[in-house]
């Protein structure tokens, strides 16, 4: 009679991968692609463990005789696994030298959570190994004869370590990318539209005083004040400048801004007369503004 131990690796996370190797003639389980990705500033990579349940059974023999096998985790070439970076866990606790028993006299039959996990500095790309026997008091595991058979790989296991872009990065590029796009549509189509500029030109008055102002393709708007004023910073940036002319005799604010054509649009506040009428400042023409204690001659050339 002989000792037999059948065991079956099955998928926790991911579907079973089984197929034939012309060097190996066992199954082979693929436990999944871990991805991982550079720290970056305050952002770290989590690492995961990838899992499949590994299912025992022994027979009845096997459990009189309290038979055992110790297996573990190697390299492609059947190499122990020396890079610390591949971790080995079962039912979540750490095994060292990714060995682990599994001994008739505590179970017949069982499941273990078998977990694998690939820490960052671990190579980039496929990688693969075997599940072997390293010692055992059988005759028989998933019928292979260990008697005379020099065969002990039971399985062949293969994972993937894949590189990504740390998640932060990503989501900044993305802001930054989404914001400068945004900037170039503003500046570039929608601001001169929204916030139409001058020309260029000149606004010269001619009394009770002498002063001129120079238009060009950044006023927005010309604002003629008794007192200084101060444009906010990011109001100037986004939207264009606001040019003040200051005098005393300006007890009312007048506001000159962009119209159609050639033309400026003149807003007088209440109580305010031009000659001729008109809401629109023609280039060459000469007009009087009457406010309560002046009379202020303007010219747009």
């Amino acid at each position: 009679m002989n000792k037999t131990l059948t065991i079956l690796l099955a998928s926790l996370l991911f579907f079973f991968n089984c197929q034939k190797e012309d060097s190996f003639q066992g199954e082979t389980t693929n436990f999944g692609v871990v991805e991982y990705y550079q720290p970056f500033l305050f952002c770290k990579c989590d690492t995961i463990t990838l899992s499949k349940s590994l299912r025992f059974n022994f027979n009845d023999y096997s459990l009189e005789k309290s038979s055992s096998a110790t297996i573990k985790f190697v390299g492609e070439f059947q190499k122990e696994i020396r890079d610390k970076s591949l971790q080995l866990y079962i039912n979540d606790n750490k095994v060292i030298d990714n060995t682990f028993t599994i001994n008739s006299k505590n179970a017949k039959t069982g499941t273990l959570k078998l977990g694998l996990k690939l820490l960052p500095n671990y190579p980039e790309g496929y990688t693969s190994g075997f599940i072997s026997v390293a010692q055992h008091s059988l005759d028989l595991i998933n019928n292979n004869d260990l008697n005379t058979s020099n065969e002990t790989r039971i399985f062949k296991w293969e994972a993937e370590h894949k590189l990504i872009m740390n998640p932060l990065k990503k989501a900044l590029i993305i802001v930054f990318t989404f914001i400068s796009s945004a900037l170039i549509i503003w500046f570039l189509f929608l601001r001169n539209k929204i916030y139409p500029k001058f020309k260029k030109g000149r606004i010269q008055i001619l009394s009770p005083y002498f002063g001129s102002v120079l238009l060009n393709r950044n006023i927005k708007l010309i604002i003629l004040t008794s007192s200084p004023k101060k444009q906010k910073y990011f109001n100037k940036v986004f939207t264009g400048k606001i040019q003040y002319e200051i005098n005393p005799i300006y007890d009312k604010d007048i506001i000159l801004r962009p119209g159609r054509g050639k033309k400026i649009k003149i807003k007088l506040p209440l109580g305010t007369q031009i000659s001729p009428p008109s809401i629109n400042l023609e280039p060459y023409n000469s007009y009087k503004v009457k406010t309560e204690k002046h009379i202020i001659e303007i010219q747009y050339s």
